[in-house]
């Protein structure tokens, strides 16, 4: 990845863990029912899940990068125009979260497990992923170097965002409480979508 292009990657990243999505809504309600220390066992396997995720689609990334620019930059496109479909879903849809306290006592290996699931059987993720990367990808630089980088990206965020939700701290706690707040979040992420779609496209 270009260094210049860490200042929009790390933001974006961390705007859209902090997002209440599949994994930071698992994070938040297992924390009320299991507690922080309990829930940790699954965050450990949601990391393994999400960096799965991102070792499989860079590689495949630059498999096809490796083809034909042509095929690289059909993807590019299908993903800038994915990219700004989300956008608009996150600007537009009703902010509501869904905190689903009461659940019974998991033991680790379960929350583990239902961690790694989760992550990894998420198509959003998969597809997420598939679309935003190509953006900062870049060729001059090794695959191996650019997936250093985005793993120390992509998981350190995640572990960051999903503690403060399994923590249920009291500013999380009136952060998620108003809809109004959320949206303001969420119309955040969307404006950070559409900076990284149009850098995805400008480079086609």
């Amino acid at each position: 990845m270009d260094p210049e292009l860490l200042w929009v990657f790390i933001p974006t990243i961390a705007a859209i863990s902090l997002t209440p999505g599949m994994c930071m809504t698992l994070a938040f309600s297992l924390g009320l029912s299991q507690g922080y220390r309990q829930t940790l066992w699954m965050m450990w396997g949601e990391l393994a899940g999400v960096a799965t995720v991102v070792i499989t689609c860079v590689l495949l990334l630059a498999w096809i990068q490796s083809l034909s620019t042509i095929y690289f930059t059909a993807l590019a496109l299908i993903g800038g125009s994915y990219l700004l479909w989300i956008a608009y879903r996150l600007w537009t849809q009703p902010a509501h979260f869904e905190r689903g306290e009461g659940q019974p006592r998991l033991a680790p290996l379960a929350l583990l497990t239902l961690g790694y699931t989760t992550a990894v059987m998420n198509p959003k993720g998969w597809g997420f992923m598939v679309a935003l990367l190509p953006g900062f990808i870049s060729p001059a630089y090794s695959t191996s170097e650019q997936l250093v980088v985005f793993l120390s990206v992509f998981l350190p965020s995640e572990f960051l965002f999903m503690s403060l939700y399994a923590s249920g701290g009291s500013g999380l706690r009136r952060l998620l409480s108003s809809d109004q707040q959320l949206a303001r979040l969420n119309k955040l992420s969307a404006t950070l979508m559409v900076l990284v779609a149009l850098l995805v496209l400008t480079k086609l």
